[in-house]
């Protein structure tokens, strides 16, 4: 017994070594969001869809004050991390804690040991984890140097989503009554519809990645989505795989990745094409007959380089056209500037299993 406790004891000492504590404050609150010509109130984090990404290092501690201004019960779950003799930080609505009342708080504290690499936290409600979610990054205690690949030169979130027009808890009742004809009104990335969904005509904005020539960049792909797999591809680009769900894998290369509800995937790429827009593009996996067919809505964001060093927006603007997605296909500027398509998308593709529960 007194063993024990020593390597208890020596163990906590040897990981408060060089840890820090990071502290946040989550705000849970309906904000008004409007899309696809329609305003819809939308249950977010801080105001913002995605909510804001957590980044610690490993061996750090994490503190994390909720306060609940929805009308909703709400957990946050820490989705893949290790929860050593903590559960109680796991966030499970009535398993390992109760849910947070409106109007009221709690703070969850929990260590990040021996993990590397994108998990996410999402709240472990029916549906609202559709608009209650955002990325945990945990990096090398040692810092990027210690990477098993090389060093990119930026690192990316890229989160793939839902965007629904529905009140999600009515929804989770609903299919809990047996009734399951309800739909999410489009997909996203990093929050943002693309030009293939317009308003009255006019095109919804996009996410936009900027890339600077002979630069690796390091995109931390997440599926925040509520059912479907998505097969991600950046037209002219490759990616090399290098982890999944915080463990290292053995690199591979493809230009395709496929990615389950609830994983994630880190992916190099490297800017080495010619100049230009190339779109990058989510699209979701159909299920197979006899299973019900449902919607399933295609996004495009877009890659554009960065030639001009005082233009860059690090991936922060929506790019808009008014123009026709088969004429901004095809039309090309006084400088040769088009938008990079891609015909089809690859049938040698990785898979993975999804790890949502």
């Amino acid at each position: 017994m007194a063993a024990t406790a020593a390597i208890v004891f020596f163990s906590a000492m040897a990981l408060s070594v060089g840890a820090s504590v990071v502290e946040h404050t989550f705000v849970v609150s309906q904000v008004n969001m409007t899309h696809l010509c329609k305003d819809t109130l939308v249950t977010v984090v801080n105001g913002q869809l995605p909510g804001p990404a957590t980044e610690v290092t490993e061996g750090d501690s994490v503190t994390v004050h909720v306060v609940n201004k929805s009308p909703y019960n709400i957990t946050i779950h820490w989705h893949g991390v290790k929860q050593w003799l903590n559960c109680w930080a796991d966030g499970v609505p009535m398993v390992t804690q109760r849910p947070i009342l409106p109007n009221h708080n709690f703070t969850y504290r929990f260590n990040v040991v021996g993990q590397e690499g994108t998990l996410w936290w999402h709240a472990h409600v029916p549906f609202l984890r559709a608009t209650l979610h955002g990325a945990l990054i945990i990096r090398p205690r040692h810092g990027a140097i210690s990477y098993p690949f090389p060093k990119p030169d930026m690192e990316v979130p890229i989160i793939i989503g839902d965007w629904w027009q529905l009140d999600l808890p009515q929804v989770d009742q609903s299919m809990k009554n047996g009734s399951f004809d309800f739909f999410a009104s489009g997909s996203t990335i990093n929050g943002k519809l693309g030009d293939l969904f317009n308003c009255s005509g006019v095109p919804e904005g996009g996410y936009v990645l900027d890339f600077v020539p002979g630069k690796t960049y390091l995109l931390r792909v997440i599926n925040a989505g509520l059912f479907s797999e998505f097969y991600l591809k950046i037209a002219g680009h490759n990616f090399t795989v290098v982890a999944a769900d915080a463990n290292y894998v053995s690199p591979y290369t493809t230009d395709v990745i496929a990615i389950a509800p609830g994983e994630t995937v880190d992916a190099l790429v490297v800017a080495n094409a010619t100049p230009g827009r190339y779109y990058i593009v989510a699209l979701p996996n159909q299920a197979p007959g006899p299973d019900t067919q449902t919607p399933e809505f295609t996004t495009r964001g877009m890659v554009q380089y960065r030639v001009n060093h005082s233009s860059i927006t690090n991936g922060a603007a929506a790019l808009r056209s008014r123009r026709g997605v088969k004429q901004e296909e095809n039309d090309i500027g006084p400088s040769g500037d088009v938008a990079h398509n891609f015909k089809k998308i690859s049938q040698h593709l990785f898979f993975f299993t999804g790890n949502l529960v």
